[in-house]
């Protein structure tokens, strides 16, 4: 029962994580010059940076397989978001090559798991 926990809890961390760029971001994109039509390059930096701690939590947690553990966590954290999505705007994501800007944050998450795997507590 720990380990389911501690699996929420980190997905917890990382949807928290999620929320407080996305905001930093439109903050950002509203008060500055920066391009709005790069928001879909932006929302791919925050999925990374969002992946990436997700990896390495979870690699940390269970110290094996960093790789796939942290492609995993990451794919499931995408499902996720995108469940969200679907429930908000009551549309559809459309499969096809549009997908291939997902494989980044799930590299990032996978990354993050092996970094996780070793690090020392």
């Amino acid at each position: 029962m720990e380990t389911v926990w501690k699996n929420l809890k980190g997905f917890l961390y990382a949807f928290i994580l999620f929320i407080l760029l996305t905001l930093l971001i439109s903050v950002i994109v509203k008060l500055t010059p920066a391009p709005e039509g790069w928001s879909l390059y932006y929302m791919i930096g925050v999925l990374c940076i969002t992946c990436l701690f997700l990896g390495t939590y979870s690699g940390n947690y269970i110290k094996k397989k960093g790789f796939v553990y942290g492609a995993f966590y990451s794919i499931i954290f995408l499902l996720i978001l995108s469940a969200f999505y679907m429930l908000a705007f009551s549309t559809g994501i459309e499969m096809g090559v549009g997908l291939v800007k997902y494989l980044i944050p799930i590299l990032f998450g996978s990354v993050g798991g092996m970094i996780g795997v070793n690090l020392r507590n």
